[in-house]
């Protein structure tokens, strides 16, 4: 009886095992599917000459001769074909369309052909040679000969063009390519080139014609496929690899969360374009610059221009300066495109013979640039080319992401696990853990901080020394990592001091995590800091709030020498509490009446041409003008908390505010329930923390919160609506925290456990959410 239970539970798991198996290859099929339909094809092109007249349309002399075109090309000019205005005269033509493209001498260099059915009315057609043409000098000077063979004499093809001199304005040398930089200039001009003769027709117009161009400088081939298939693999792996070690193997959460974070990181490093994640062109400057300076190489370089504003130059190897960037990288195919045309293998040189200009990199510590600076050095270090050295990077990037939450679902305490575990498998971490980010670190680095100090709350036995110098050196590195993550320190305040070997230990160690916490956070963020209290009178705020420290300080030590005698003690401790009231209102009163108040000539004077006014808040504009911040929050909330929402689970990728790309709404829902079933407690679980507990930790992520307002405010301008700079993945950190919160409330519990089912949803719920990344990606 036992046997054949076994046999057909065996039976089921294969079942099971070969329907999701079957769903998930449906889904990437479909999904390749619409890929490769939406990408194959597409092309980018500039207008070349856009003077001319729809109703000038230049028939052939003789359709087999046809009309030959000069143009000119340069190197920064590469020719996959070109785009011409042709009319079919208000009919369909049947017949072959052909169109040679001949260097100086006449020589054919490649060409096309076209049925003549796909020209239909007056419009640009694309023309794609067999073969892109690369010119290796400036203008460089080619013909294109345009022929075709009709099926019959009505089957009659004409050319659009334009005639007489250029407009003054825009006015060319016969070696420059008539590239018109105002549209506008050409709506009442038709004009022909010199330089670019159209002959050929049944007429040439006085002063010579030239005909509607546009140059094919980019063109996606048949590259859909080859875009699919490594994503569609590796997301396969990770859907069935997790299935198996979750319901066959019956692994850890610990191994379940490592292997579905290592596979759909790697997913995610093949899925986000080059320097298309949240500012990864700044965090690639830095991270390059880390590398460079770990090789014994000079870092980015600080300058001043003409204007005393600073400037910042990082010296390249000569393959990596044409492709760094100052702005966010480019979605879409031909942001993946680029990567196969400059695949850039061994043998580069190490030296750093190219300066470039970069947007100035942000100064964290260099812990958090630590994994993707090794990925950039060892790259370097064999020779690699730029693109498989940003990939390189990627994958060390994933790695170290993949040991800290592994590491933090092992320490969590039991019940616990698949809380840490669903809020690691976000896409929001993944794709920042796929792409150049220091949030990687951050975000790893707060999940284990947070499992720690759960872990030693819980459990019963003292603390380890090691995991105690994990704790002070977590919160050293944390704090200053991000300002607006300081208060996540306070975590180790409900551990008991049992666990931390008596009460004087317990303080002392304590003590110590603030102090590291709180000078590393002064030393990374004094300037924000005082930027922050800019139009602050510091002076009344010292003189107001020294002496009430002092005279706390007094009381304090009376209180200790006499803390025996009962009505003494109360009467120490009244005094304490009136003297640091009457200092804190001051100091209150001091803020509130130091905001700048502008007039409204000020103000007017202070908009920019984007509508911003170049004030912004501060502490004492805040306090001054408490009506106005308040409005501002409430209107911040209502319009931007679904954004919110999409950003913290990551159901926006790539950079939300330069690509606007957003993933489904039902998907966003599913990502947003799978962490809330992760705090579901089983019905006969007692409660893991206690109420004190509770309120440090709720403490804990309004400060965070507080923080992340205050700081994306002191960047706002007092003119705007919304508060800048908010984004929803800023809170992923305090996610677990949150979701513990939440667990222990009873307005929900499990009869039974349902560790692995979330496990298993957790990995198909963000392979989903990565697989449709790619599909708006593509289709960007």
């Amino acid at each position: 009886m036992a046997s054949n239970q076994a046999a057909k539970k065996r039976w089921r798991l294969a079942a099971a095992g070969l329907l999701v198996a079957a769903i998930t290859a449906l889904a990437l099929a479909w999904t390749a599917y619409n890929v490769i339909h939406t990408v194959n094809g597409q092309s980018e092109y500039y207008q070349v000459h856009d003077y001319y007249a729809e109703n000038q349309v230049m028939l052939a002399a003789d359709p087999a001769e046809g009309w030959t075109q000069g143009i000119l090309a340069g190197p920064d000019t590469p020719l996959y074909g070109v785009r011409l205005y042709f009319s079919s005269l208000d009919r369909v033509v049947h017949g072959t369309l052909y169109v040679d493209l001949l260097d100086e001498s006449g020589q054919r260099l490649t060409g096309a052909a076209l049925d003549m059915t796909e020209i239909l009315g007056l419009d640009f057609q694309g023309i794609v040679f067999e073969q892109p043409v690369f010119p290796e000098k400036d203008a460089t000077r080619y013909t294109l000969h345009i022929y075709y063979e009709p099926a019959t004499a009505e089957d009659v093809l004409g050319l659009v063009y334009g005639t007489g001199p250029m407009p003054q304005e825009v006015e060319l040398d016969e070696n420059q390519i008539p590239f018109v930089p105002d549209p506008d200039a050409a709506v009442s001009a038709n004009a022909a080139n010199p330089a670019f003769p159209l002959t050929g027709g049944t007429v040439q117009p006085e002063g010579g014609a030239t005909a509607a161009l546009q140059y094919i400088t980019n063109y996606s081939g048949s590259i859909g496929l080859w875009l699919c298939i490594p994503v569609a693999v590796v997301l396969f792996a990770a859907v069935m690899g997790a299935w198996w070690l979750i319901f066959c193997k019956k692994a850890g959460a610990a191994a379940c969360v490592a292997y579905a974070v290592a596979a759909l990181g790697l997913a995610w490093s093949l899925i986000t374009p080059p320097m298309a994640g949240p500012d990864e062109y700044t965090h690639l400057a830095g991270a390059y610059s880390m590398a460079s300076r770990m090789m014994g190489q000079p870092g980015v370089e600080t300058g001043y221009d003409n204007w005393g504003k600073g400037t910042y130059t990082l010296p390249m190897r000569i393959c990596d300066a044409p492709y760094m960037r100052n702005k966010s990288g480019e979605v879409g195919v031909f942001g993946y495109k680029q990567i196969l045309d400059h695949p850039g293998g061994f043998g580069n040189s190490g030296q750093l013979t190219e300066r470039v200009d970069v947007v100035a990199p942000s100064n964290p510590l260099p812990a958090q640039y630590l994994p993707q600076a090794l990925g950039i050095l060892l790259a370097r270090l064999l020779g690699l080319g730029f693109y498989p050295m940003l990939w390189m990077s990627r994958l060390f990037s994933v790695a170290c992401y993949t040991a800290l939450t592994a590491l933090a679902v092992k320490i969590a305490p039991q019940g616990s696990k698949e809380i840490f575990g669903a809020a690691a498998l976000l896409p929001m971490g993944l794709s920042l853990a796929g792409s150049f980010s220091a949030d990687t670190t951050v975000l790893g680095m707060a999940f284990l901080f947070t499992a720690l100090c759960v872990s030693a709350m819980t459990e019963k036995k003292q603390v380890s020394i090691g995991r105690c110098a994990a704790l002070l050196v977590l919160a050293a590195l944390l704090a200053p990592a991000k300002a607006i993550y300081l208060g996540m320190v306070t975590l180790v305040f409900p551990i008991g001091a049992e666990q931390l070997g008596g009460k004087l230990r317990s303080r002392i160690f304590k003590a110590l995590v603030c102090v590291a916490a709180l000078a590393g956070w002064l030393m990374a963020n004094g300037e924000t800091v005082a930027y922050t209290f800019r139009s602050v009178d510091t002076e009344r705020i010292r003189l107001a709030v020294l002496p009430a420290l002092v005279l706390v300080a007094l009381c304090g030590i009376a209180w200790y020498k006499l803390h025996k005698k009962r009505w003494f003690k109360w009467a120490a401790l009244g005094a304490c509490g009136l003297i640091l009231l009457a200092g804190g209102g001051t100091a209150v009163w001091v803020l509130a009446n130091s905001g700048q108040t502008f007039t409204p000539e000020e103000l007017a004077a202070g908009i920019q041409p984007n509508g911003e006014s170049i004030y912004t808040f501060s502490v004492g504009y805040i306090l001054s003008h408490l009506s106005q911040t308040i409005k501002l929050l409430a209107n911040t909330v209502t319009e931007q908390l679904p954004v919110y929402l999409q950003g913290l689970v990551g159901a926006l990728p790539g950079e939300p505010i330069v690509h606007k790309l957003t993933l489904s709404w039902s998907l966003t829902i599913l990502l947003l329930l799978v962490p809330v079933c992760a705090s579901v407690r089983r019905a006969e679980q007692p409660a893991r923390l206690n109420r004190p507990t509770r309120w440090v930790m709720g403490l804990v992520a309004l400060s965070v919160a507080g923080l992340m307002v205050v700081a994306a405010l002191i960047w706002t301008p007092i003119n705007a609506t919304t508060v800048f700079g908010i984004q929803g993945r800023y809170l992923l950190p305090v996610l677990p925290i949150l979701l513990l919160l939440l667990g222990e409330q009873n307005a929900f519990c499990a009869r039974r456990d349902v560790s692995r089912g979330v496990r298993c949803a957790a990995v198909f719920v963000s392979a989903a959410a990565a697989l449709q990344s790619f599909a708006l990606f593509c289709g960007a």
